[in-house]
């Protein structure tokens, strides 16, 4: 019976020896060098082109940001260059045109002054009186200054419009009014005015008054002052 137990033992031992024989891993085969060397080219090509596309982006960053600052420096130059032509115009006092002169007018180098009494204006009721202009206005003048006064006191009569007219080319007629009333009052009222009219070919000065005739204190002028 021992020799028997001896024998099973004998035969299990060596049932696990081979048993956990082949449970070992088996070895790798060992890596030739061209591998490595091919592996190790395809590593550094891929760094190279990681390097080339950090590169790259690094650039296209800095091409952006110069492009950024550039613009950034033409607004900065704008402001600087308004800012100066501002600050000319505010310390810099503003140039006026020097008004043409009188002298240097050629309308009023053909002026002439004078001084032509021609008459007084009619009562009213639509009188009409005509006066001719003296030769000191010569035939050449192109127009005529006319100054025409109406002053009233004590007098009755109401509102009055006085006209003064010419006529240009012996038709039509060009004219301007003064206003008077006349009313029992204490003191005067005045009224006056300068005109250019056109110079009349039948040289005539034409002076009506409309309104109800004046009765009491009061007169009135027309005169030539100028013509051109």
């Amino acid at each position: 019976m021992k020799l028997l137990r001896i024998w099973v033992l004998s035969v299990l031992s060596g049932m696990l020896a081979a048993g956990c024989a082949t449970l070992e891993p088996e070895p790798e085969p060992p890596v030739g060098q061209a591998v490595l060397e091919a592996r190790l080219t395809a590593l550094d090509t891929r760094l190279a082109a990681l390097e080339r596309q950090i590169v790259e982006q690094r650039r296209e960053q800095w091409v952006t940001l110069d492009q950024s600052l550039a613009e950034v420096g033409r607004d900065i130059q704008g402001t600087r260059e308004s800012v100066a032509a501002l600050r000319r115009k505010v310390e810099k006092p503003a140039v006026v045109a020097r008004p043409v002169s009188v002298v240097d007018d050629a309308i009023w180098k053909a002026y002439r002054s004078v001084d032509v009494p021609l008459g007084a204006f009619p009562e009213g009721v639509g009188k009409q009186v005509v006066f001719p202009i003296p030769t000191t206005i010569p035939d050449s003048a192109r127009e005529i200054l006319v100054y025409a006064q109406v002053a009233t006191g004590y007098v009755e009569g109401g509102p009055h419009r006085f006209r003064v007219a010419v006529a240009p080319d012996g038709g039509r007629e060009v004219s301007f009014y003064l206003y008077a009333t006349g009313q029992s009052q204490a003191g005067w009222g005045y009224n006056s005015d300068n005109v250019w009219l056109p110079m009349p070919q039948n040289r005539q000065l034409v002076l009506q008054a409309e309104g109800k005739p004046f009765f009491g204190e009061w007169n009135s002028e027309t005169r030539i002052i100028g013509y051109r």
